[in-house]
This record gives C-alpha cells, sequence and structure tokens, in this order.
C-alpha cells in the first residue's frame, strides 16, 4: 500500500512544524541578543536575523508543502529514511478526528516510523484494515 500526504492538509503534521519553526526562531533571537551582548553592531546583528527569519519562513513553507510518501507492505513501514517492521508493532491506535495513526513500538528506535499521517479518510480506513490484518 503506498499513500502520499502533505503536512499543510493534517492538522498535528502541521502543528508540529510550526513547533519546529518557532523552536528554530527562538534560536534565532537568543543569538541575535548574543551577538548584540558580544559587541556586534545592532544593525549588522538585524541584518543577519532578518535573513534568518527569511530563511526559516521558507524551511516552514517547504516542508509544509512538500509531499510525503508512505510505503507499507506484509514486512515494513517505510517513510524515507525511517522503517518499521510489521512484527515490532504490538498495536495500534487511530485517531479519525485528526487523521492519523499512532504504532505502539515492541522495539523503539530513533529510525523507526511512529505516527502515520493521512490527507483523507478513505487511505486512513484502508491502512488501518491493513494493520489489522497483518499484526494480528
Amino acid at each position: 500500500m503506498l499513500w502520499k500526504f502533505r503536512a499543510v492538509n493534517n492538522r498535528i503534521a502541521k502543528r508540529r512544524y510550526y513547533m519546529y519553526s518557532s523552536l528554530l526562531i527562538l534560536l534565532l533571537i537568543a543569538g541575535f541578543f548574543y551577538r548584540v551582548e558580544t559587541g556586534t553592531r545592532v544593525g549588522k546583528a538585524m541584518i543577519l536575523f532578518a535573513i534568518g527569519i527569511m530563511f526559516i519562513f521558507l524551511y516552514t513553507v517547504i516542508a509544509l508543502g512538500r509531499e510525503r510518501y508512505y510505503y507499507m507492505d506484509e514486512e515494513e513501514i517505510v517513510y524515507k529514511p525511517l522503517k518499521t517492521k510489521i512484527k515490532d508493532i504490538s498495536g495500534f491506535e487511530v485517531d479519525k478526528n485528526n487523521k492519523l495513526i499512532r504504532l505502539n513500538l515492541r522495539k523503539k528506535s530513533i529510525f523507526s516510523v511512529k505516527t502515520l499521517y493521512f490527507d483523507n479518510i478513505e487511505d486512513l480506513r484502508e491502512a488501518e484494515y491493513f494493520l489489522k490484518r497483518y499484526t494480528g
């Protein structure tokens, strides 16, 4: 099974990217005040701050609009570069309001898929049926 989603169409995924961007902006603000306190001219620091804000804004727009693909078969779930083996899934929770499936894993890893996001409810139902069939 193959499906795609865009983070702009899923409110939980959108919130995740807004949080990443907010964290980057906070780091940029801290860097701005650090540069001003260490003696950099305010005008030069403001230019660097504006350029940083521009790059963070572009990152957010691109990250929200980019299509992402999930692939699921009898052995594993792949979301490049993350992979999870079907046998490592002990259960899953379906959230139809937010269009996502949270996987409960036996072996937790940084490189495993933990959440499946969807654009439409039909793909969610198909993935739910697939997971019920193969996880037992």
